[in-house]
């Protein structure tokens, strides 16, 4: 781009380029500040309080271990984000939930449990599952929280769940 000090010694073309360069920086920078205003119009914390939970999980009166466990809210409606807590069961049994980060439990409420046995595999992308030789089998409605027969709550402080025990 070319630069002219004065308006008589600047072609047109010239002048329009410095007008859209300042216009572009005038855009960008107006745009930059509503995103930090929206940004911290979200800045809000719209988790919800959770507290400890823990238990285990008994296949056939053993601990089943490797288990995937999902909560399903009864009532969705303090959950903003959809969230769905999780845990997955140890060598024991045992198993402590999380929601929104490593071992923080879940907000209180009724749950619904699904209960499924997802293998890890080490195949690229790891977007298919093998079914380990050997490895517990449990029935396909624990899987689904709708035919689990599983419900429990999670009450305002510390819970320890009753053990789950599912039956072959």
């Amino acid at each position: 781009m070319a630069h002219c000090s004065t308006r008589a010694g600047c072609s047109v073309a010239t002048r329009w380029t410095r007008v859209a360069t300042r216009g572009t920086r005038v855009a960008m920078a107006s745009a930059v500040a509503a995103t930090g205003m929206l940004l911290a119009g979200c800045g809000k914390n719209i988790q919800q309080a959770t507290v400890p939970v823990t238990g285990v999980v008994e296949f056939d009166g053993k601990p089943l271990a490797g288990a995937t466990l999902v909560f399903h809210a009864v009532d969705t409606s303090n959950f903003k984000w959809k969230e769905l807590p999780q845990a997955f069961t140890g060598a024991d049994g045992t198993f402590s939930v999380h929601t929104y980060a490593s071992n923080d439990g879940a907000p209180a409420g009724d749950y619904d449990v699904g209960i499924a046995m997802i293998a890890p595999t080490q195949d690229e992308g790891e977007d298919q599952q093998r079914r380990v030789k050997g490895a517990t089998v449990i029935p396909k409605k624990y899987a689904d929280h709708t035919t689990s027969g599983i419900r429990v709550t999670v009450g305002p402080r510390s819970t320890k769940l009753p053990t789950i025990s599912l039956a072959p």
